[in-house]
């Protein structure tokens, strides 16, 4: 008989009917838990966004909790054809990001600077997050993170075939890396956190919904590493949730509860 997903290492799961619950969802529990830092922790928090529908839900998050205890930045980056960042460009358009400038939060604006490259911005983004760091000791990070179909998180792409071309990229000291992810991805040029930043932080939602990323997780909780699949640092992060629909549970093989 299938067990149930209630648990990813020390990461919470919770399951709704469908995409649009699950964002709901997903978007009053940061609430929640962002609530839960200012008010009862009193901590400053660096707040780091991956794209796609975890960004879209970002609009759903409640108004009483934006203002100037945060920060808020792009988990990773991709270069265009022209040399431009888009991921900061897509948090731009968000209603989320007019009301995070209206109500004084501060942003790590990743936007790529006239003749900057990739490594440029790797080292300006190292060093912003670092420097919080330094002004909030006590000050929490959290992300919302995604995995894709490939099990790549954040632009950590996989290496199966190098492993330490892998650890080289994402596991030595460096938060933020930049690197030429050709035969990899359609975004050649990368700037992205490492898995040494992941490791630095305090809370993480996972927003994973439907058949193909349920397909996708079968595989991810199966025993390999990660330079094979990246997203299976979600096993041993601190503290967080995943946030799926009943479609996602189903293809990843487990079983669904009667409600």
């Amino acid at each position: 008989m299938a067990e149930y997903l209630k648990q990813v290492g020390n990461l919470k799961v919770y399951v709704r009917n469908n995409k649009n619950d699950a964002s709901t969802f997903f978007a009053k529990d940061i609430t929640r838990k962002l609530k839960e830092f200012r008010d009862v922790e009193r901590r400053d928090v660096l707040f780091l966004s991956s794209g796609g529908s975890a960004l879209a839900a970002l609009d759903s998050i409640d108004d009483d909790v934006i203002g100037p205890y945060l920060t808020i930045g792009i988990y990773d980056e991709k270069f265009d054809d022209r040399g431009q960042s888009v991921n900061y460009a897509q948090l731009r358009k968000t209603n989320f990001y007019r009301r995070v400038v209206a109500h004084g939060c501060r942003l790590i604006d990743t936007s790529t600077r006239n003749g900057e490259n990739k490594e440029m911005l790797a080292d300006f983004y190292e060093n912003e997050l670092r420097s919080w760091r330094v002004r909030h000791p006590r000050g929490a990070i959290m992300a919302t993170m995604g995995i894709a179909q490939n099990g790549h998180t954040a632009g950590i792409m996989p290496y199966p075939e190098n492993p330490e071309k892998f650890a080289d990229l994402f596991e030595r000291e460096r938060w933020i890396t930049a690197y030429d992810a050709s035969g990899k991805d359609s975004f050649r040029d990368r700037v992205t956190t490492t898995l040494t930043f992941l490791r630095q932080v305090d809370l993480v939602g996972i927003f994973m919904v439907g058949k193909e990323k349920g397909l996708m997780f079968d595989k991810l909780m199966k025993d390999g590493n990660v330079a094979e699949m990246p997203g299976r640092i979600i096993k041993t992060l601190p503290r967080g949730a995943l946030y799926v629909d009943r479609d996602f549970v189903q293809a990843a093989g487990y079983a669904l509860s009667k409600k």
